[in-house]
């Protein structure tokens, strides 16, 4: 039989006491409903993933792929539940298996995706905060999915992520628009955010060539960061194909 260290809560009656005894740490054993993976997919929709140049918005992209993800981890057998948050809120869904797990999520989504314009300029919720609260509500040997284009993360972050990643498998979908990662052709661009308005002149060579070294910095930090923490960094874009992506990355069980 397989077994777990004990959590507070578990029922006396389910210790697993030869490798109590042996390891000298309380164990308990795994029934077969425990067996199926949690999955927490934590999706953020904050102020800068509602914007996009081509297809959709980062925030819709996210959806989709939090959608996709649900549904592969209900189909590989497992529980699914969710963080996701704004500026101005956040929903938590404790993991479930089938059409119970999933549905509440796909509203969520929807509701999420149907952010009206003035959220662009509300202060964003800084990841650490969230990663903070999914770090006590996720039991350990979970799937934990991150989806963001990580614009919120600050110097807390690694470390939240560091303890997460301890006992949890962790993956880290960046979302990006294609605008973040090419500048576009040489033109005076009106940007807004809703309240101010600056003009981008990409035909200066010194403005493309700050653009291309910000964004460029930007990733390779990110990347690095990742990398140190030994988290899958996946990147996405409104036209990456997420069905073969998400085949491609998210854990498989191992098959007997």
């Amino acid at each position: 039989a397989e077994v777990r260290n004990y959590q507070a809560g578990d029922e006396v009656r389910h210790m697993e006491w030869r490798v109590t005894a042996r390891t000298g740490r309380p164990h308990v054993k795994i029934y077969q409903e425990e067996r199926e993976r949690p999955v927490v997919i934590l999706a953020d929709f904050n102020p800068s993933m509602i914007f996009g140049t081509r297809v959709a918005f980062k925030s819709v992209v996210a959806a989709r792929l939090a959608a996709l993800l649900a549904w592969t981890a209900i189909k590989e057998g497992d529980r699914v539940g969710g963080i996701f948050f704004s500026a101005k809120e956040h929903n938590e869904f404790t993991p479930r298996g089938r059409d119970s797990g999933v549905l509440p999520l796909l509203a969520s989504l929807c509701h999420y995706t149907n952010q009206s314009h003035e959220d662009r300029t509300a202060k964003p919720r800084l990841l650490s905060d969230v990663l903070t609260r999914i770090r006590r509500v996720v039991r350990p040997g979970s799937i934990v999915v991150l989806i963001s284009d990580f614009y919120s993360m600050d110097i807390e972050c690694e470390k939240q992520l560091s303890r997460l990643r301890g006992h949890n498998d962790v993956l880290a979908y960046h979302i990006q628009d294609q605008i973040e990662v090419i500048p576009p052709k040489p033109q005076q661009y009106a940007i807004t955010d809703g309240q101010q308005e600056i003009i981008l002149d990409t035909g200066l060579s010194s403005v493309r060539t700050a653009y291309e070294d910000y964004f460029q910095q930007r990733m390779s930090e990110l990347q690095e960061c990742f990398k140190r923490l030994q988290i899958q960094y996946v990147q996405v874009n409104a036209e990456t194909p997420l069905p073969q992506l998400v085949r491609q990355t998210f854990p498989r069980r191992k098959r007997g």
